[in-house]
């Protein structure tokens, strides 16, 4: 997706929904908000508190270091200021890393031979890792394949700290990783089949996940 125009895949929330993504953001992110007596602010968001559904109170530090607190039902207006630094959940996972991630170089050959060097972090018996339906033309989905990949071993880990885990592990192998909308894992003939929207933002703890799914299928 171009730069310039990676505000067309923004999606329209709830000033509450904003607010909830950007306090789970690592870096502070400068907004700005209106509330209904008129009241103007910017800074960043410290805190959201509730004491029920109908009362959540929010902390805001400012640029010269005022600090406020107020209903988040007073909100009015919600309006981000570095939108760059938010366009995973701004777009609601239709862009699927940050945009610094254009940055990076993994051609499509690199890919393949990273896999190929990296395989053996899977399991010994795992004979092929396969990614041949995915469209590998665009950077995002290699670098989610890459990350897909990495979530697989950790969860492969946690699995295979007994015998039983070990045992079950072995019936694997080979590995297929194809697009879907939703996340779903399937063995059939040794071939562990991992279905997910490679082209958008991966899901939230995916190594944990997998591993849920894993165990229930094992």
């Amino acid at each position: 997706m171009e730069k310039t125009s990676y505000y067309k895949a923004f999606v329209a929330q709830t000033p509450e929904d904003i607010l909830q993504s950007i306090l789970k953001k690592e870096e502070p992110i400068l907004i700005a908000i209106s509330l209904t007596n008129g009241s103007y602010m910017e800074g960043t968001l410290l805190d959201i508190s509730a004491e029920n559904k109908h009362h959540k109170s929010v902390c805001m530090l400012s640029e010269n270091e005022n600090v406020s607190f107020f209903n988040i039902h007073d909100i009015t207006l919600v309006t981000v200021k570095q939108p760059k630094k938010m366009v995973v959940e701004l777009s609601k996972g239709a862009i699927s890393r940050p945009l610094s991630s254009a940055n990076q170089e993994l051609t499509a050959l690199q890919l393949k031979r990273w896999i190929n060097n990296e395989k053996l972090l899977l399991g010994s018996h795992i004979n092929d890792f396969k990614i041949d339906t995915l469209d590998l033309k665009v950077l995002n989905n290699r670098l989610n394949i890459q990350d897909v990949f990495a979530a697989l071993q950790t969860a492969k880990n946690n699995i295979i700290i007994d015998a039983l885990g070990q045992e079950a592990y072995q019936t694997i192998d080979t590995i297929v990783l194809e697009q879907a909308e939703t996340l779903q894992l399937k063995i059939q003939s040794k071939t562990l089949t991992i279905s997910l929207a490679i082209d958008k933002a991966l899901p939230e703890n995916l190594a944990h996940t997998l591993e849920e799914k894993l165990l229930q299928i094992l």
